[in-house]
This record gives structure tokens, C-alpha cells and sequence, in this order.
């Protein structure tokens, strides 16, 4: 299956921290500021395929992807039964995206063979389902085009966008989570960043593969240096932070998933609603 989806798009981490009616709003603010499509990631709170409902269920066209549930946290039935449903109820709405950690090896097998494993499973129960995998690995990488539509990508800088194009070919749908602080000058944007670049920089896989992109043990040491902070995150205004992106799309994205970073406030939904006016 050929992915077509907005060649912008939205990675709203601030989910987590809203209730039930907090996310209704925010979604149905999205989709009215004219923004088609976003992904949720499952970092912390909450769970990813009702998230997903609750989204879909309260907005009339925005494309919702998971993005990525984590395939630790549940046998495949219960991921494929939950995606298949979702893409029945909101036929060309909805995408699957899965991802797996080193934390498997705890479980005696790599993440490799178990994600080959639980796409065996998902192939029984929801084969038709567009579905994205979470990669940064040269192995699950090339899996994502072997067994899957897409590849979405996550804190990486271009180089690492070149290189996963190179590895899954001209064709295969890539979307880049692009980390962004819009409204600030650099040294407060850093500030920001900061603050929630800490808990990943205390995530072995996330540490190995920004070694693998060439920052030191200084770089990553926290709360990071400023070059690595530079490398991650486009600041500026609205207009600056969308050239800033271009660099991904140069690399082989076909898309770039803006993810502001900060608080929920007023001046992060006039963000919000200032880069809805500027999608392509």
C-alpha cells in the first residue's frame, strides 16, 4: 500500500497531560485552525489506541496515526483488534504505528525478531491496516520496508533523514517528528528544550542512536550541549521554524510532523494556529 497523507502533519505530546474533555478541545482547536493529520505518541499516561479513538471520535477529518504505540505494552490481537477497528470506524482517518525499544532484550529475544514476531500476529488480524514502524536501526529500518507502508522517525537531524531514504528506497512514505519552539529566541528555546530533552537523554536506545549520529558522550551528557540542541530543534517564528524544516524534506522526507515543544498555553495555540496558516 502507497501512503497518502498531508505532507504536513502535527506529533502532539501534550495529550498526556490533559483529561478527557482537554483533549476534546484541543483536538477539535487543531482541526479548526485547518491542520490535517496528527500523531500520538505513547510516552506516558496515556494509552495509545483509546487516545486514538477519543481523537478521531472528536474531530470530523483530521487523519490520526499512532505514532508509535508501544508493541511492549500489549500482545499484537490486541494492537491489530484495536487498529482494525479504528480504520473501520474511520475509513481513511487513521494509520497504525508501532515501535519497540531495547528494553525487549530484557526478554531474552532483540527488537529485530520481535517485530518481525508481532507483525506475524497483526497480519492475522488486521493485514489491510495502513501501519507505519518506529525505527532508527539499520534492521528495523529495512523492515519498515519490507513489512509495513511508512517509516516515522523521532528526534533525528537530516543526515539521519538521507540515511534512512537511502535505506528504504525512493518510495516508502518517511515522516519526521521535527521537534520546534516557536516565539522564542534560540538561548530560550534551549531553555525549553532542555527541559523536556532530559528524560530521553536517560534512554539507552535513544542515546545509542544519537551517538550513531555523531554527538559525543559531552554532547549528550545533561542537560545537553548546545549543539546538540541546535541539531534537534527549529526555533523562531512560525515562518522561520517551516524553513528550518525544509532541511528534512532536502534529505527525503515525505513528511515533516511539527512537535511543539513547551507548555499548553495561549502563545502555543496562537503557535499552533499561525503554522496551520502555512502548511502546504
Amino acid at each position: 500500500m502507497t501512503l497518502s497523507l498531508p505532507r504536513t502533519a502535527l506529533s502532539v505530546a501534550e495529550l498526556d497531560d490533559l483529561d478527557h474533555a482537554g483533549v476534546v478541545r484541543f483536538a477539535r482547536a487543531l482541526e479548526e485552525y485547518g491542520h490535517r493529520m496528527v500523531w500520538i505518541p505513547e510516552v506516558a499516561g496515556r494509552e495509545a489506541f483509546t487516545t486514538a479513538a477519543l481523537v478521531l471520535a472528536s474531530t470530523s477529518a483530521l487523519v490520526v496515526g499512532n505514532g508509535v504505540a508501544r508493541a511492549l505494552e500489549r500482545v499484537p490481537k490486541s494492537a491489530a483488534s484495536a487498529a482494525r477497528d479504528l480504520a473501520a470506524g474511520y475509513p481513511g482517518r487513521y494509520v497504525l504505528g508501532l515501535g519497540v525499544s531495547g528494553a525487549v532484550r530484557e526478554r531474552g529475544v532483540g527488537p529485530l525478531p520481535f517485530l518481525r514476531d508481532y507483525l506475524d500476529g497483526v497480519d492475522k488480524v488486521a493485514p489491510g491496516v495502513p501501519r507505519v514502524l518506529g525505527a532508527y536501526s539499520a534492521g528495523i529500518t529495512r523492515l519498515a520496508a519490507e513489512r509495513a507502508d511508512g517509516l516515522l522517525t523521532f528526534l533525528v537531524t537530516p543526515e539521519h533523514t538521507r540515511w534512512a531514504r537511502e535505506t528504504v528506497g525512493p518510495d516508502l512514505f518517511l515522516s519526521v517528528v521535527q521537534w520546534a519552539v516557536v516565539g522564542r529566541s534560540r538561548a530560550a528555546a534551549r531553555e525549553v528544550a532542555r527541559r523536556r530533552l532530559a528524560y530521553y537523554l536517560t534512554l539507552p536506545h535513544q542515546l545509542a542512536k544519537l551517538t550513531r549520529l555523531g554527538f559525543t558522550d559531552a554532547d549528550l551528557a545533561p542537560p545537553g550541549s548546545d549543539r546538540l540542541v541546535d541539531a534537534l530543534v527549529a526555533c523562531g517564528t512560525p515562518s522561520q521554524v517551516r524553513e528550518a524544516v525544509r532541511a528534512q524534506y532536502d534529505a527525503g522526507a515525505t513528511q515533516v510532523a511539527l512537535s511543539l515543544v513547551g507548555p499548553l498555553d495561549d502563545a502555543k495555540l496562537d503557535a499552533y494556529r499561525a503554522l496551520a496558516l502555512q502548511e502546504d
